[in-house]
């Protein structure tokens, strides 16, 4: 069964500078790793939601760890919440 995971961070600072710093840090990172799908972000005033798509829940539990790990090297950015659970694909384009 597909598994998902979806964090909420807060920034400060330039969402440009923070997805940049996303689209060449952890997204390579991401595609490098067993299960990987996809990975979006969409970005609501100072808060950044990271959201990705995995094979199984063993392999979105390691992409959180590595993410974790990333996120405390390379960005200022704190976790608000954080979920991995399994989804359907509504649409899939």
């Amino acid at each position: 069964m597909p598994y998902g995971r979806c964090v909420i961070y807060m920034f400060p600072g330039d969402a440009e500078e923070i997805i940049n710093k996303a689209r060449t840090g952890i997204l390579p990172i991401f595609k490098e790793q067993p299960g990987f799908v996809a990975y979006g972000v969409m970005v609501r005033g100072n808060q950044l939601i990271s959201m990705s798509a995995w094979d199984s829940e063993s392999d979105a539990k390691a992409a959180d760890e590595l993410a974790r790990e990333w996120v405390l090297e390379n960005v200022d950015m704190t976790v608000i919440n954080s979920f991995i659970g399994d989804y359907e694909w509504l649409v899939f384009a």
